[in-house]
């Protein structure tokens, strides 16, 4: 296993570590990398540590602040445990203040308001509004904005830079069927919803609907009711298509896992079984058997619909 973790203190000063096990996770609809690590604790920790580096087979994949952080010795033997999230995570914690803004783009979003360190974006200049409530994080605006001018959902590419569209850099990387270890799919029906109505101006209901033919075919018959939403004031049946596609994120999964990794990231492509298919999930797991990658594929409203 060629696992790598650096934990760095606030004065830029950094430690190498070696890593025992790990789990990293990334996924189209998370905003942020997730890791947890044990490693060997021979070598002093520093009691400011607050950032953690990770590499896999020389890919640098996670760079985030340091949630939880444990040491333990037993037998003579240190080993340390952390758990970290990418600095893009802060879009979900900072709040904007509510109102309308008016002649938005992700570019001024993104540079404008809250700054976040290490996180880089790919260049949205086109602008819409957006409408923020109470209580509405920085993300929603994102998440609101790239649906509207683009009808995307935006992801996270590398260690934490924000995208909407295909990044021009992304790779095919090719599966041969017998390297596989597994394969598999999956469906969770949880989150569809089979009928959506937006009230009016005048409070009725009626004139901004929508019916969901996945949820119908899978013998839902959820319906939800929400008043005027002013995000889309101007474009009012875009509403319910925006709730829709947001309920059914990552309903049905394919998958397929081998040993190893290769660099796969967000929104590059997999060919395997003739097919080829947008990487929507990243699943990476080390210990002392080795490395092992699960490659994610959705099928939904956002990306490989089917």
């Amino acid at each position: 296993m060629t696992a790598t973790l650096s934990i760095k203190s606030p004065n830029a000063s950094d430690t190498i570590f070696k890593v025992l096990s790990f789990s990293f996770t990334k996924d189209a609809y998370t905003p942020f990398t997730r890791l947890t690590a044990v490693f060997e604790a021979h070598t002093a920790v520093p009691e400011t540590a607050q950032l953690a580096w990770f590499y896999v087979n020389g890919n640098f994949i996670h760079q985030g602040f340091i949630d939880t952080f444990r040491i333990t010795e037993e037998g003579g033997f240190r080993r340390g445990i952390i758990t970290s999230r990418g600095f893009t995570a802060q879009y979900l914690q900072n709040q904007l203040e509510p109102g309308l803004y008016t002649n938005m783009s992700l570019n001024d979003l993104m540079d404008e308001y809250m700054q976040l360190p290490y996180v880089t974006h790919e260049d949205c200049g086109t602008s819409s509004y957006i409408f923020v409530k109470n209580g509405s994080t920085q993300w929603d605006g994102i998440v609101n904005i790239a649906f509207k001018v683009y009808g995307k959902h935006p992801y996270i590419r590398g260690t934490n830079c924000v995208m909407v569209n295909r990044d021009s850099s992304a790779n095919t990387f090719a599966y041969d069927e017998a390297s596989l270890l597994s394969r598999g799919s999956e469906r969770d029906t949880r989150g569809l919803v089979y009928f959506w109505s937006m009230e009016n101006m005048q409070e009725e209901y009626g004139d901004y609907t929508l019916t969901d033919s996945d949820a119908y075919d899978s013998y839902i018959r959820r319906c939800r009711y929400f008043e005027l939403d002013r995000r889309f004031l101007y474009e009012p049946q875009r509403a319910p298509e925006f709730r829709d596609k947001m309920a059914a994120r990552g309903w049905k999964r394919s998958f397929f896992s081998y040993s190893g990794y290769r660099g796969e990231d967000l929104f590059d492509s997999a060919q395997a079984g003739g097919v080829t298919r947008d990487i929507t999930s990243v699943r990476i797991t080390g210990g002392k058997n080795g490395i092992i990658t699960e490659i994610g594929m959705y099928s939904d409203k956002f990306v490989n619909p089917q």
